[in-house]
């Protein structure tokens, strides 16, 4: 015996349009589901790995800076001498002297460390990186010819002396270059993290707001027409139960043509209704008549 004879699609009553809105709500909030939540920006911190673990990227970084703090140090006391003595014996004004020995380590010692690490970020065009690029030599060519002129009074035939002399500018240019290598490759990283974060929240947004447009948006919607169906035909569970696929997608399919029953006429339709009487008329009386075989007759019978 066939399933149809036995469990009749016709018995299954179909949905209100109520009911399949609400099926159609439920497949919406099946492909959120599928989506997941929206991506946050924390969750791509670590989207981009880099070729050594972190702790040794910052070993390396932490390192670095206390080197250049070491050569930074006897650089900027012979710098902070030579240039409040040299502006000092122009004008002899305490005051200025310190703030023009101040200003030439500022110049020279950490002139180089910004313009190496501005190489990192601003060095895009060929002007800019030859103008960063100058303005680095010449505050290295402040801090060598400052050191030299400190330093080597009296000590000029001792080899430590130069070496004393020109190794601190020498090594604070390296290091800063370091930095900047370490600078631009976390940069990468978060513009590759930030990018990828952001293509990640396009594409979640553009499925929140379509989820008709998610690959598998039929199969959430026969799925909850299916269920729908279930609920509405709850008393007919022997029924029910002895569906098929085939029926199920043989409902499916009659529940999704449901809302397109109506098209527009291509030709006009007149429909006749009959002419209303007015409410202050009264029906005509019909008078009965008995004739003499007893038959009642009105008068337009007559």
């Amino acid at each position: 015996m066939s399933v149809y004879r036995d469990a009749p699609l016709s018995q299954i009553r179909l949905l209100t349009q109520e009911e399949r809105q609400f099926a159609y709500s439920a497949a919406e909030e099946a492909v959120l589901r599928d989506i997941g939540d929206q991506p946050q920006r924390h969750h791509y911190n670590q989207y981009t790995s880099d070729r050594f673990p972190a702790h040794v990227t910052r070993l390396i970084t932490g390192l670095c800076i206390a080197l250049l703090l070491a050569a930074f140090t006897p650089s900027a006391i012979r710098l902070y001498v030579i240039g409040s003595s040299t502006f000092g014996a122009a004008i002899p004004s305490e005051l200025a002297m310190i703030a023009v020995g101040i200003a030439t380590v500022l110049t020279a010692e950490i002139g180089q460390v910004v313009f190496s690490l501005a190489l990192a970020t601003l060095g895009t065009s060929i002007s800019a990186r030859r103008l960063l690029y100058a303005s680095m030599g010449i505050a290295t060519a402040i801090a060598l010819v400052g050191n030299v002129q400190v330093a080597l009074p009296g000590h000029a035939e001792s080899p430590f002396a130069w070496l004393e002399a020109i190794a601190p500018p020498l090594l604070v240019l390296s290091t800063a270059y370091v930095l900047k290598e370490q600078l631009l490759v976390t940069i990468e990283q978060r513009h590759a993290n930030e990018r990828a974060y952001q293509e990640a929240l396009r594409d979640w947004q553009a499925a929140a707001l379509a989820p008709q447009a998610h690959p598998q948006w039929m199969q959430f919607q026969a799925n909850a027409l299916r269920d729908a169906l279930r609920r509405a035909n709850s008393r007919r569970r022997d029924v029910v139960e002895r569906l098929t696929t085939a029926d199920w997608r043989a409902l499916v399919y009659r529940e999704l043509q449901s809302d397109a029953w109506y098209e527009t006429p291509t030709q006009p339709v007149s429909v006749e209704v009959e002419a209303e009487r007015p409410l202050d008329e009264a029906p005509a009386p019909l008078a009965l008549h008995l004739n003499g075989n007893g038959h009642n007759h009105t008068e337009q019978d007559a």
